[in-house]
């Protein structure tokens, strides 16, 4: 039991380790934020992986990308105390929205939000690194999936 374990984390490895090295090679040339790539996937295993982690991860990112441009706009319109205020309201509003299960992933909607914040307000950069970062995760967990299937022997090329 722990031996296949251990074969299906090396494939992840492998897979996702592979993909992360190619996409840091390609950021600069495709003009990607690659540390938000990173948080992408991350935030993909960290959503349960599958089908339905990689649309609730991908749909609290850009969610969370959103709720930052909301917070910058509330505080930039009234300064001050209500900035406090505006992040108080607002984060009540991304924890209560995961009653749909579509946004049911909370954490996603924190990591859109801190890399939108975290690159000094760049949404088109972070909406494009959070939608490559999540397409290549969840590329990589299917990859790997194969890859464990073969390392422990119950693939279809037995």
């Amino acid at each position: 039991m722990e031996d296949e374990r251990m074969k299906r984390l090396f494939a992840t490895g492998v897979c996702a380790g592979g993909i992360a090295a190619i996409m840091t090679e390609l950021s600069g040339p495709i003009g990607m934020v690659s540390w938000v790539f990173f948080i992408a996937m991350l935030s993909y295993y960290a959503s349960g992986c599958g089908l339905d982690g990689f649309e609730r991860s991908l749909a609290t990112n850009c969610a969370g990308v959103f709720w930052g441009w909301l917070i910058l706009t509330l505080s930039t319109i009234i300064p001050g105390r209500f900035s406090l205020i505006s992040v108080f309201l607002i984060v009540i509003a991304m924890c209560m929205v995961a009653k749909i299960h579509l946004l049911s992933f909370v954490s996603g909607a924190f990591v859109g939000c801190s890399c939108f914040f975290g690159t000094e307000f760049n949404a088109k950069g972070v909406l494009y690194a959070l939608v490559i970062g999540n397409v290549a995760a969840f590329i990589s967990d299917l990859l790997a999936r194969k890859l464990g299937d073969v390392l422990e022997g119950t693939g279809k090329n037995k």
